[in-house]
């Protein structure tokens, strides 16, 4: 069974459930090897989430996406190596479908892993919840990179938030190599979600 169908099966319908896609730039994959790529991030790999994010619009789920759209001199870049620069191959995303668009970071003092807040110490919003709620959205099914650094800030947002989460494993890759299940165990978190 695919995973649309587990989804749907599970009652995550396209009317009250979107695809939420964290940080799908090439600066996170082994496109650039000079900025942040992720292990595992490979052509094949690239594909096998497009594809389903394929399968996922032809089924009707809203897609939203989420991106760093980081200035030149960056804060992050004093922890993290220069990454999805504006105007940059590495912050173009590598998704080819998608509704809507999140930015965080986009100044040179903001920053924020979670895809719910363009500056995270300032809890300054991006408009994701407002899209959510403006569509009735009330589950988030979610992958991306990295899922031990964005991925898994915009998961406890969302939770804060009240949003159900599913975690689409097979879609998730991790700067520790991690699996879901087990960041989410040791987050103590693994209650709170459902991870297909």
């Amino acid at each position: 069974m695919d995973i649309i169908e587990k989804l749907k099966k599970l009652g995550y319908n396209p009317e009250d459930t979107a695809i939420l896609c964290v940080d799908c730039q090439n600066g996170f994959t082994l496109r650039c090897s000079d900025e942040l790529p992720v292990k595992g991030t490979t052509e094949e790999w690239i594909n096998s989430v497009n594809d389903f994010l394929n399968y996922a619009k032809k089924n009707k789920y809203k897609i939203i996406a989420s991106k760093d759209d980081h200035p030149k001199k960056h804060i992050s870049f004093k922890i993290w190596p220069p990454h999805c620069v504006k105007n940059t191959f590495g912050n173009e995303l590598f998704i080819s479908h998608y509704d809507f668009l999140i930015k965080k970071g986009t100044t040179e003092n903001t920053d924020s892993y979670s895809a719910f807040y363009e500056d995270f110490n300032s809890k300054a919003p991006t408009e994701l919840e407002n899209y959510l709620r403006k569509n009735n959205i009330k589950n988030l099914a979610v992958l991306g990179l990295a899922g031990d650094v964005c991925v898994l800030e915009t998961i406890k947002t969302a939770l804060e938030k009240k949003f159900n989460i599913i975690v689409l494993e097979n879609y998730i890759k991790s700067v520790n190599e991690k699996n879901m299940k087990e960041i989410l165990e040791i987050e103590k978190l693994n209650d709170e979600v459902k991870i297909i």
